[in-house]
């Protein structure tokens, strides 16, 4: 399934920008099978530090049902940093906006030898407040001057349904190193929304402390509010 959606080509070519994806993570095991885990993101966007997009922090809890098979559950709240533009393609809003996201997941796992192969199934619901923010006219994006006031435009609250699937392979080179390649779809209400491909590692420095190293690409077709994005993730996870 997720195969034949990457080969959808998309209706109009987008610019592709770069940003680094940079996380902090905590995981506390409960028992054999609850582990409950906190995360902190921060996002960039256009050459990387040239504008923060976002930042993020989240809450979660993972349930072990089976040898093969987990179940998790999360919040995260999200403050994103929004450019609304005009048919000219000068932005003409400039805001900083909040999220609500909440997830459920099932995670299937299998070892064939030092590989493991995981299917992550996750529905999630993403709620924007509404927002009222400041408009403006003859805007120059190249000075960063706004322009002159027009008006105050009020955004109403929605909410959003996602169906994302990611499919992953990890080898387990020693015990440290454990490289992986990944692919994720996300479909909305009208179909796929995104496609995302990652390349990366995980370096376990001891049973409290990894690292994770990665580079990811993202195809867009119907998200609005985001582009075609390279992107350097950077991630380190303390456990106890």
């Amino acid at each position: 399934m997720m195969l034949a959606m990457a080969s959808i080509m998309p209706a109009q070519a987008q610019s592709d920008d770069f940003g680094i994806w940079t996380e902090a993570g905590v995981e506390k095991k409960i028992n054999k099978k609850l582990t409950l885990d906190a995360e902190a993101e921060l996002r960039t966007r256009d050459d990387g530090f040239g504008e923060l997009d976002r930042w993020s922090v989240g809450v979660g809890a993972t349930y072990k049902l089976t040898g093969w098979l987990k179940a998790s559950v999360g919040y995260v709240f999200l403050n994103d940093n929004n450019h609304k533009v005009n048919d000219s393609g000068k932005k003409y809003a400039d805001y900083w906006g909040q999220r609500h996201r909440f997830n459920v997941s099932l995670t299937a796992s299998q070892d064939f030898g030092d590989l493991t192969v995981s299917l992550r199934e996750r529905w999630q619901y993403t709620y924007r407040p509404e927002k009222t923010v400041k408009r403006y006219s003859n805007v120059d994006n190249d000075d960063y001057d706004f322009g002159e006031y027009r008006d105050d435009h009020t955004y109403k609250g929605k909410g959003s349904n996602k169906w994302r699937n990611r499919l992953q392979l990890k080898y387990k080179l020693t015990k440290q190193w454990r490289p992986y390649v990944n692919a994720e779809s996300t479909i909305g209400g009208s179909g796929l929304d995104k496609m995302r491909y990652a390349v990366g590692t995980e370096y376990r420095l001891s049973k409290q402390h990894s690292f994770d190293v990665r580079y990811l690409y993202q195809h867009v077709y119907k998200d609005e509010d985001e582009g075609n994005r390279h992107v350097l993730g950077l991630g380190y996870t303390y456990s106890f």
